[in-house]
């Protein structure tokens, strides 16, 4: 299940936050025309890593095939109504089927992956229902979470903050969607940790893909989402410098309204 942690979407390797991009190409992936899945064999290396990994620590090796899955799915390389071919997935990484089976009922429990009435899983499709509902509890959190920030000012924290802002400036113009997705989640989770308070953090953990998967969309389809999304981060995070615990508030309930407003816009067409 998950912890604290923000669930892992960059798979992080000697390239630094790009990391490598598991696509459908580079995975070997291919669709069947009963809509299964297959990896095929030729791509194994891609998954060298996962195959590394000491088989008595079953957890470990079952997280890393969760967190290729996730980002997978997060990037719309496995798309919504694919069924999940488990055989698959586990020949390819070079597993046992029981890690690839804990890893899909986790992402079961997230929202990502759902179950067939004949059985195995498929991709859900994110809708707007989806996305209003978390991004409900995710306005109650981090609205309080900055205020809490605001009021106590931490200065590891707010730095800490700052430097992610810095790297946006570095890497923000960046045309690749791993990059801007580590950023958005550097930056929110840099204000919840800041609390000091873990349980912010892990409240967060199981609606965060759900945000993830939303702004991917938003950013194929809503025009400069990311340099809009990123100038109100500044401005939030200018309200919490100050200590202005009304303002920072209402720029982060702004801020995750318009979110929401703007990936209903983005599905509907309008």
């Amino acid at each position: 299940m998950p912890g604290s942690e923000p669930p892992v979407i960059i798979a992080r390797g000697s390239t630094g936050v790009r990391g490598t991009t598991p696509n459908i190409r580079r995975l070997g992936v291919s669709g069947d025309p009963h809509g299964a899945i297959t990896l095929g064999r030729h791509n194994a290396s891609s998954f060298a890593a996962l195959s590394a990994l000491p088989p008595r620590d079953s957890s470990a090796l079952a997280r890393s095939v969760r967190d290729r899955l996730r980002l997978a799915i997060v990037l719309e390389e496995l798309p919504a109504g694919v069924r999940l071919n488990q055989v698959a997935v586990a020949e390819q990484l070079g597993v046992s089927r029981m890690p690839v089976r804990v890893a899909a009922a986790d992402l079961v429990v997230e929202g990502l992956l759902e179950p067939l009435p004949t059985g195995g899983v498929a991709v859900k499709a994110l809708s707007e229902q989806d996305v209003e509902a978390a991004y409900r509890v995710r306005e109650a959190l981090e609205a309080q979470a900055v205020r809490e920030v605001a009021q106590a000012r931490p200065e590891a924290g707010l730095q800490k903050l700052a430097a992610v802002l810095e790297r946006h400036e570095e890497l923000g113009g960046a045309n690749d969607t791993q990059v801007l997705l580590e950023l958005d989640r550097a930056f929110h989770w840099t204000i919840l940790e800041a609390t000091d308070n873990p349980y912010f953090s892990r409240a967060m953990v199981p609606m965060w893909s759900v945000v993830e998967r939303a702004m991917v969309g938003m950013l194929r389809t809503v025009p400069d989402m990311f340099d809009l999304a990123w100038r109100e981060h500044r401005e939030i995070a200018e309200a919490l410098a100050a200590g202005d615990a009304d303002l920072a508030e209402q720029r982060a309930r702004d801020h995750i309204r318009g979110s929401a407003a703007k990936f209903t816009k983005s599905i509907s067409g309008g």
